[in-house]
């Protein structure tokens, strides 16, 4: 695939990563959306290595929008020590626990960069566990377009990639293979529900 195409791939990614987390940000000072702390933790830690193993994995361009999501998670992190929710229950803590050790994991087995990817992909999806418990009880609490503007993203991004192996590819194929599912659960669960749509509360998004 020509150089250019890449190159436009990875600007139009980064420019629909940064419009998907305008309106999670603006309804976050507004006190419509409480994100989830540990899991805003987990995903910063995870996304930064993830960042990192795909620049090493020769992803070139393909990795900016990482990047740039990294930097996104820090600012949602920051806040969310003011605006994040109090909604935190025991399996909260051990999802932010395997995350710690899947990055405690990469520490370990950097020279092993395809181990160190699996683990800590496998962490973040788990970080998303909370996610998926909050949004089954209240199916209204998510605004859903986001997720399909960040599916958008990793499949731009998979165009930019430069190299396609493991490290450059696996992280966008099971983030969009998890966002598949959620979404349909989600829509399963909002047809069994009888409750209006309400204002989002404790919105959570990867990368």
């Amino acid at each position: 695939m020509p150089d250019s195409i890449k190159i436009v791939a990875s600007v139009i990614a980064t420019g629909v990563a940064l419009i998907a987390y305008v309106p999670y940000l603006l309804d976050m000072f507004r006190g419509k959306n409480q994100p989830h702390l540990y899991t805003w933790i987990s995903i910063f830690l995870i996304t930064a290595v993830v960042a990192w193993l795909q620049v090493v994995g020769g992803a070139g361009v393909g990795a900016i929008p990482t990047i740039c999501g990294v930097v996104v998670d820090a600012v949602i992190l920051f806040y969310c020590f003011r605006f994040g929710t109090k909604d935190i229950v025991f399996m909260d803590k051990v999802c932010l626990a395997i995350s710690v050790v899947g990055v405690a994991a990469y520490a370990i087995l950097h020279n092993r960069p395809v181990i160190s990817l699996a683990i800590v992909t496998a962490a973040e999806i788990i970080s998303f566990i909370p996610t998926f418990r909050k949004t089954h009880n209240d199916p209204y609490s998510e605004s859903l377009p986001s997720y399909y503007l960040l599916m958008l993203k990793l499949i731009l991004i998979l165009v930019a990639l430069e190299a396609y192996n493991l490290l450059t590819v696996s992280y966008s194929v099971l983030w969009l293979a998890v966002f598949i599912v959620f979404l349909g659960f989600t829509y399963s669960w909002r047809a069994k529900s009888r409750q209006k749509p309400h204002s989002p509360t404790n919105n959570t998004l990867p990368i």
